[in-house]
């Protein structure tokens, strides 16, 4: 069975190019995305918008 990573070593792993890391990291942070999303009125687009905004976010978190 694989250990699951913390958060802090996904990001630096999605940092260093890893696409896995990247979408760990969209599917463990998907529950508050869904929960903005929904607050939105407008849940597809911010859905989208949030996902995107958060891959962008990993390049710029200090690792």
């Amino acid at each position: 069975m694989k250990k699951k990573l913390k958060f802090h070593e996904l990001v630096v792993r999605a940092k260093s190019g890893d696409e896995k890391a990247v979408i760990q990291i969209v599917y463990r942070l998907n529950p508050a995305v869904k929960k903005y999303s929904r607050r939105s009125g407008h849940y597809a687009e911010c859905y989208s918008d949030l996902v995107t905004w958060l891959i962008g976010a990993i390049d710029q978190y200090p690792a």
